[in-house]
């Protein structure tokens, strides 16, 4: 038994891997996608006008569900934090560091996403891959954003400082973020950065939170 549950963790994780290898792009700046014209994750009711918001943003759809790799993290108040304990919300997995231009430029926009979003079912995680710990935890408590304290029990900072889950969701460049539905599968990656804040990026947060509510 203990041999199967390791090849299936290996099969996932090298699924994630290929996925994202055909849908690499650039690092930091809005990438020019050619976004996939036939099947997505989003099976629930699908919609067109989701699909057509997803192509406005650049953002890419993968082929195949795949399952977001579990991993632990400390957040900001040195608790350990699984990505399992925000199954059942729809999670925005951003990939950042606070000594990244786009990254800071991306954060108002992360922060209105959160204001408007943050009584649903939705969670905006940063992954902070800073190898600097304490100025990374000072950058973040001086900046006043509070899409990282998405919880009451989790603060969602969370330090990546020797890059282990950056390289698990093969990050190349930041900001870089990963959607996940209810159900702890990653359907879409944009690359690079995004307005978040936008009237088109709000309307697809809202229908994908709706159509994965039935979701737990």
């Amino acid at each position: 038994m203990k041999i199967s549950k390791s090849f299936l963790s290996i099969s996932l994780i090298g699924m994630l891997v290929f996925v994202l290898t055909a849908c690499s792009n650039q690092k930091t700046k809005v990438p020019k996608t050619t976004p996939v014209k036939e099947t997505s994750m989003l099976s629930v009711n699908p919609s067109e006008n989701t699909d057509a918001l997803m192509r406005v943003m650049g953002i890419q759809q993968f082929k195949e569900k795949v399952v977001a790799p579990n991993f632990k993290l400390k957040n900001l108040n040195g608790k350990t934090v699984s990505l399992k304990d925000y199954r059942g919300k729809f999670i925005l997995l951003n990939f950042m560091a606070t000594w990244c231009m786009w990254c800071r430029k991306e954060m108002p926009h992360l922060q209105k996403l959160h204001d408007r979003f943050k009584d649903k079912d939705f969670v905006i995680i940063a992954v902070f891959s800073d190898r600097d710990k304490a100025k990374a935890v000072a950058f973040i408590k001086k900046s006043g954003y509070t899409f990282t304290e998405n919880s009451d029990t989790y603060n969602s900072a969370l330090l990546d400082p020797t890059g282990r889950v950056s390289s698990q969701y093969r990050i190349t460049g930041t900001p870089t973020t990963y959607l996940i539905d209810k159900s702890g599968n990653a359907f879409a990656i944009a690359q690079g950065y995004r307005d978040w804040s936008t009237k088109e990026a709000f309307t697809l947060i809202e229908n994908l939170i709706n159509l994965n509510k039935s979701i737990r």
